[in-house]
């Protein structure tokens, strides 16, 4: 049995505390931005004449911005730290939120999803960089827990929210709103983060191409081991934001004011999860369990609930469809506060970012495929298959974090830390 003596206490200090509400409402932001389009989707597809194939052909832009800049946020980050990356992104893709407001057709939608996707994955990698330099192991799982459950506050709150003021404003007036809050958050972040953390960020070229030379660590099973669990994990998170209001509209006669009303529980037990399984990892950390082992178990289990969840959609009534959803979204809560705490256990300090950020590539790549696949099976109205391709996505996943990413192989450590 993996067991280590007890560490420090979970106990945040004040501006630790602070600066994980700053990092859970940008991820708030993150995700209230990217559920817009899922949410107000039923309304674009008409007022653009779009196919539900046009949709996912513009979730493809994003995913496809995503991947590629997922990556490089990580090496961005690695190279000027957290709190000015952090600044610059949220920025970036708070400009870029804004946009949408001028959408007129298919192209503009595309363009915009597409410079959407390109500065967002700063926000995850920088909220991960961020833990890695200013919490301890014992803290990280609650911190990564509290930041982990603004996704599922963001998606919580986007439809009652889009869908009142697209009835009230029009749908455009949704990604303004979003774009300022953005741009109010980066005063305050760089107010929260002017002390210096303990781990500072890489200051010489020298330093810089040992960052560039840890791409040539894909190979190392550690590192295998992490791109594999989001490759194929991440795609289940993906569905649920990118697809949940047009599954609910098109194939279980949700209306839209319905959509408003109920569409945001699932997201509620999202929160749920991401929180509980965050602290209840944390909690084994401090009781003595090895840090990567109490993330694998609690994802273990995120992975259960997730394929019980999907058993259930052929049901007809409203309340078994939110319940079994409301199942499978909790699981995936708890998976990803447990997911985003790997790379700080797992890795050397200054690898943090830029193995999160291949990963995060992985699993928008990952994405890219599955979502190709839900577009060409929701076209023919084939949910079930969608959801047997969901169960099995974080089973998948997990195999490769259970035979490679292990606390006692200190010799892959170190040669990763080189």
């Amino acid at each position: 049995m993996m067991v280590s003596r007890p560490t420090a206490k979970v106990a945040l200090s004040r501006e630790q505390a602070f600066i994980a509400v700053l990092l859970f409402l940008m991820i708030v932001l993150n995700y209230l931005d990217r559920q817009l389009l899922s949410v107000l989707a039923p309304v674009i597809r008409k007022e653009l004449d779009m196919t539900q194939a046009d949709y996912a052909f513009a979730v493809n832009a994003f995913l496809l911005a995503y991947a590629f800049m997922y990556a490089r946020s990580g090496l961005v980050l690695d190279r000027v730290g957290s709190r000015k990356g952090l600044a610059v992104f949220v920025a970036l893709w708070s400009v870029a939120c804004g946009l949408h407001a001028a959408i007129r057709g298919f192209t503009g939608l595309v363009v915009f999803r597409f410079l959407l996707g390109f500065a967002e994955p700063g926000g995850w990698t920088g909220a991960v960089k961020t833990v890695s330099e200013r919490f301890t192991a014992a803290q990280r799982g609650l911190a990564t827990g509290i930041f982990t459950t603004g996704a599922g506050i963001g998606a919580v709150i986007a439809p009652p929210l889009i869908v009142f003021l697209s009835l009230t404003y029009g749908w455009r007036s949704a990604f303004l709103l979003a774009s300022v809050a953005g741009l109010l958050w980066v005063p305050l972040w760089l107010h929260a983060t002017r002390n210096q953390s303990k781990s500072a960020p890489v200051q010489d070229s020298q330093e810089l191409w040992h960052i560039k030379r840890r791409f040539s660590n894909l190979g190392n099973k550690r590192v295998l081991a992490y791109l594999l669990t989001r490759f194929f994990g991440d795609s289940s998170g993906y569905f649920f934001l990118f697809w949940l209001p047009e599954y609910l509209m098109s194939s279980k006669n949700f209306t839209f004011t319905m959509l408003g009303t109920l569409g945001w529980i699932p997201f509620f037990w999202n929160d749920v999860g991401a929180l509980a399984g965050g602290y209840a990892s944390s909690w084994l950390v401090q009781r003595g369990r090895q840090p990567l082992f109490s993330r694998k178990g609690l994802m273990t289990s995120a992975a259960v609930l997730v394929a019980l969840g999907t058993l259930f959609q052929a049901a007809s009534s409203h309340f078994w469809i939110i319940l079994s959803l409301s199942l499978s979204n909790l699981g995936v809560g708890i998976w990803a506060g447990n997911l985003h705490a790997v790379p700080a256990d797992g890795f050397p300090p200054r690898m943090v970012a830029t193995v999160h950020g291949l990963a995060g590539s992985a699993g928008a790549i990952g994405g890219i495929l599955f979502n190709t696949l839900v577009g060409y099976f929701s076209t023919r109205g084939n949910y079930p298959v969608v959801f047997l391709m969901l169960a099995l996505l974080q089973p998948l996943g997990l195999v490769g974090l259970w035979l490679w990413l292990q606390e006692s192989d200190q010799s892959q450590t170190r040669t990763l830390a080189k």
